[in-house]
């Protein structure tokens, strides 16, 4: 029995690395936004539970009168996190890719006054410059096609003394290693200030270089 259960272990792991390779292969070749069918795959329970959005939230660092930026929202699997830590006098701007995620977002944040959800391109954000305290992407990054360039576009619309928080985790195939990441901020003119977490689920605070 303990042997059976074993190799059915092996087999589930191998079958899983197989899988992260095509993936990544496939999305290297033919970058494109995560569409809304797979979104509903990454919002379930088991995510909620190992992954929780309060405790990357925690590493965020999001405080209340803060306007903020949150890039790649999906379904709201952190708005409805985030919402409430902005508080009253804050704004959270939700910004998504795919206009179906947004209409699904827009349903679950309309009795929410500061929160708004919109259709938006990561390289051409609609804000003024340095308009922002705070912006934060999960397991986002890595689909951008042309990170740096989206990372330049975050870098102005941030103010001065303005936070860039990027969360990255496995199982997802577009996983970037932190070393990664980090060249990614520099080029962008971003300097590395605070990190948490581990290999498989990591936090990185960045803030404008000097």
């Amino acid at each position: 029995m303990l042997k059976t259960c074993l190799w059915a272990l092996a087999a589930l792991i191998v079958l899983f690395l197989v899988l992260q390779i095509v993936v990544r292969l496939v999305r290297k070749i033919y970058p494109f936004p995560i569409p809304a069918a797979m979104i509903r795959l990454i919002d379930n329970p088991l995510r909620r539970r190992f992954f929780s959005a309060a405790k990357t939230l925690d590493l965020v660092g999001i405080r209340p009168g803060m306007q903020v930026l949150e890039l790649g929202a999906g379904f709201g699997f952190f708005t409805l996190e985030a919402a409430p830590r902005v508080g009253p006098m804050g704004k959270l701007y939700s910004v998504d890719i795919e206009p179906q995620a947004i209409a699904i977002l827009k349903q679950k944040i309309q009795n929410l006054t500061n929160v708004e959800a919109r259709v938006g391109d990561a390289y051409e954000l609609e804000f003024p410059d340095e308009s922002l305290d705070l912006a934060f992407l999960v397991a986002v990054l890595g689909e951008i096609p042309d990170p740096v360039r989206a990372l330049r576009e975050i870098h102005r619309v941030l103010k001065a003394d303005g936070v860039l928080s990027i969360t990255e985790m496995l199982p997802d195939p577009d996983y970037p290693l932190r070393r990664t990441v980090v060249r990614w901020c520099r080029e962008a003119g971003f300097e590395l200030a605070e990190k948490g977490g581990n290999f498989f689920y990591y936090t990185l605070n960045f803030r404008k270089a000097r």
